[in-house]
Order: C-alpha cells, then structure tokens, then sequence
C-alpha cells in the first residue's frame, strides 16, 4: 500500500505537529527564541550522532538491532538516515519545551485556557499513538 512510506511522517504530524502548534500557540510569548533555537540545535546534533552511530553500529552486531524501515519512510536520505529522523528530533523537542512552558504557565496562573487545553493536547497524543499503532497493524496483516 503507498500510503505505507507515509507511516513515520504521519505519526510525526498526529503525535508531535499538531500538539505542538496547538501549545505553541498558547505559550509562544514565553518562549526566549535564541535559548530555543540554541536548544532546538543541541539536541539535533546529539540526537543525530547517536543515530549515526547506533544505525552504523546495528549493521555490524546481529544482537543490536537498529535499522529503519525504508518501506514506512518517504525515501529522503541524509547521511543514510530518513529525514523523519531528524524532524523527530525536532518535532518531540519542540513538543516537549512547549508542553512544558504550558504546564508552568497552567500553574501559575490557576489553570486558565491552557490549564483546561493541556489535557486535551495529551489525550491526543496518546490517542495519535493509539491510532496509528491500529493503522499501522491493520496494514501490515492486509499485505
């Protein structure tokens, strides 16, 4: 099925982009944008080192299994990693710091619209998680 190599991008989107925007919005006035771009940098360089080397490291030792399927990717490669690895790393920071800085701003002030939004965001979360594990099953029985 083609809308397989959609998989990982889609799960990104559900569980992580559309969270995040919505958070974002409510919170984007407390963000200090160079900490959270210094941040944001950081965490990519880490996060793509330690998948260099565990992928690299995966193809060498039958025991460390670490490897992606392809056929759930949308193909862009970049140092032989599929580009919805690096919008990982991105997209769950980004979800994190936002959903964080809410959880702060929902404390401090009572509980305000954010306070009554955040447990929607995680409900949402957890039901993209849900859902695309669901997908993501059904299709693999129907190939």
């Amino acid at each position: 099925m083609r809308l397989r190599r959609y998989y990982y991008a889609l799960s990104l989107l559900f569980v992580f982009g559309i969270p995040a925007a919505i958070t974002g919005y409510l919170v984007w006035d407390h963000i200090y944008l160079p900490q959270f771009l210094v941040f944001l940098g950081v965490i990519l360089m880490l996060g793509t080192a330690y998948d260099l080397w565990a992928a690299r490291h995966g193809k060498r030792d039958p025991v460390w299994i670490w490897t992606f399927n392809h056929k759930n990717t949308l193909g862009i490669r970049i140092y032989d990693l599929p580009i919805e690895e690096y919008i990982f790393y991105l997209a769950s920071s980004i979800y994190i710091v936002f959903l964080w800085e809410g959880i702060k701003i929902a404390v401090q002030s009572d509980g305000d619209t954010i306070g009554k939004t955040l447990p929607l965001i995680a409900l949402w979360s957890v039901g993209g998680v849900v859902w695309l594990y669901i997908f993501k099953e059904k299709n693999d029985k129907v190939r």
